[in-house]
């Protein structure tokens, strides 16, 4: 009794120092938190505005910048593949081949049911016979300024370009997919191509910002072809003449963008971002006005700032923790599911083959062996018939825990290879030591008595083994291995099963 209140008394003298110094150093933090929340929270917190404005913008441009790829990739891999037809090619150097005609018509217009906007064009260099969806749309004047896309595609680009126009008429942004195709001695036969009505996305895309935020895409030259005002893109007006200074800020920057870059930066207005979209030549620009009056909305902002800074902080760290303890343990999970058989808890096949094909590449720079050892559980169709599938999986979970308590190396382990076949690897093992693991292993599952009154082999489960020891050579494959195995597992079950075969020559 007397030690036990010696330890309450002196518990409390204990904890006193450390409640001291963590109470001064709260009043501190506080002193310090409402020093800095009441002196300096209008200059932070209007960085923080335009932190997370920029932010946000940058998620934005990164948004529109992947729909906008998004909807033309895969119509590029689609004329990309239209021009490498052996129809087209063929059709293309025989214009006036009436059969080669109808059969590369009939392709072209499979074609166009699959683009997007069921748009498809072509070309031959012969005739220069311009095609719109199957139909003759004119014959085309490489002279004219207005086709000076044709003598670039065909003779200029060796997969495929791009070219953009606005129709008034129509009030449509047009971008033009254009592959040459190249006949077998790659000379340049014709050009087939798609359009994209940009129009459709870049209306859609204005349709999600009904807000604060001012969204322009516009080209290389600094004229407007995208905007929320369609006269804007109708009369090419730049950016700068439409934004002023902040215009100019914007189009200075673009020189030095990167392609997968979203660049976001302080304008008179607010915050601008800008991204860059190569495959069109064009660039997006964001702008989100900030305003002082937002943080300034009560007379409490300089209290609750100050709250929110120390709860945030306080919740930041600890999630901070606790993801970085949740990744840990999700990837180790993950990596454990990738390398582990579900049922039995060995390894699975993707361990094993990476493994052996590891282990080839290492035994093989000192001439080492390896010895792979293929087992069957015999008649397993039979206990599972006779015992259920239940009972079937229990069985080889026994088997596998059974056989792998076994293997007493460190650098040995067994694999389920599929069903009811296991492998076990045995590196640096020769034929004589391949030989005494396999009797083990048949002797120590004989003595777990598993029951199986249907066996032809005998009242227990049993296995077949079949095994083969090479000297490693990097040449080999781990497919080499496991067939031989399987031709040595092969006959031990030709010769009665429930015992061990080598395979024959495989001991150098």
């Amino acid at each position: 009794m007397e030690n036990l209140t010696e330890n309450n008394t002196a518990q409390p003298k204990s904890q006193a120092p450390r409640k001291y110094k963590y109470a001064v150093f709260s009043v501190i933090l506080f002193i310090i938190i409402f020093a800095l929340g009441t002196f300096a929270f209008i200059f932070s917190m209007r960085n923080i505005q335009y932190a997370n404005a920029g932010q946000t913008l940058s998620q934005t441009m990164k948004v529109e910048k992947l729909r906008l790829e998004a909807a033309v990739n895969g119509e590029i891999a689609l004329v990309l593949k239209m021009a490498n037809s052996p129809v087209v090619r063929r059709y293309f150097l025989n214009p006036e081949d009436s059969e080669l005609e109808r059969l590369a018509f009939e392709e072209l217009v499979e074609y166009a049911q699959i683009f997007a906007h069921k748009s498809l064009f072509w070309i031959n260099d012969i005739d220069k016979k311009y095609f719109f969806n199957g139909s003759h749309a004119y014959t085309l004047d490489p002279g004219n300024p207005e086709h000076y896309w044709y003598n670039i595609t065909l003779y200029g680009s060796r997969t495929f370009n791009f070219n953009i126009n606005y129709d008034q008429n129509l009030d449509t942004t047009n971008f033009w997919i254009n592959a040459p195709v190249f006949s077998s001695s790659h000379t340049p036969v014709g050009i087939v191509g798609t359009g994209i009505d940009i129009s459709d996305f870049v209306d859609s895309v204005f349709r999600d910002y009904t807000g604060d935020i001012l969204l322009y895409f516009f080209n290389k030259a600094g004229e407007i072809t995208g905007a929320n005002e369609k006269q804007l893109v109708i009369n090419k007006e730049s950016l700068e003449n439409e934004l002023g200074k902040t215009g100019a800020m914007i189009f200075s920057r673009v020189e030095n963008l990167e392609y997968n870059e979203a660049q976001y930066f302080n304008v008179p207005e607010g915050v601008a971002a800008l991204a860059a979209i190569p495959e069109f030549g064009w660039y997006v620009c964001a702008i989100l006005p900030v305003r002082l009056k937002d943080t300034l909305t009560s007379s409490m902002t300089v209290l609750f700032a100050v709250m929110m800074v120390v709860v945030a902080g306080i919740f930041i760290i600890f999630n901070l923790i606790q993801s970085n303890y949740e990744l840990n343990r999700e990837r180790n999970i993950y990596r454990d599911m990738s390398i582990i058989d579900v049922l039995t808890g060995i390894y699975n096949r993707r361990f094993l083959e990476d493994n052996i094909t590891r282990l080839i590449k290492v035994l093989s720079r000192s001439g080492g062996k390896l010895s792979i050892l293929m087992l069957d559980i015999d008649f397993f169709k039979k206990y599972n018939d006779t015992y259920g599938h239940s009972m079937g999986d229990s069985c080889l979970r026994t088997v596998a825990n059974t056989l792998s308590n076994s293997l007493t190396r460190a650098d040995d382990f067994i694999a389920r290879y599929g069903g009811e076949e296991f492998v076990v690897v045995l590196p640096n093992t020769d034929a004589d030591g391949a030989n005494l693991i396999a009797l083990r292993l048949l002797y120590n599952l004989r003595e777990r008595g598993i029951p199986h009154e249907k066996s032809d082999v005998a009242n227990i489960v049993t296995i077949s083994i079949g095994g083969v020891t090479k000297t490693v050579e990097h040449s080999q494959t781990w497919e080499d291995y496991i067939l031989k195995a399987d031709q040595a597992l092969y006959m031990s079950k030709q010769n009665g099963r429930n015992r061990y075969t080598e395979a024959e020559n495989e001991s150098s």
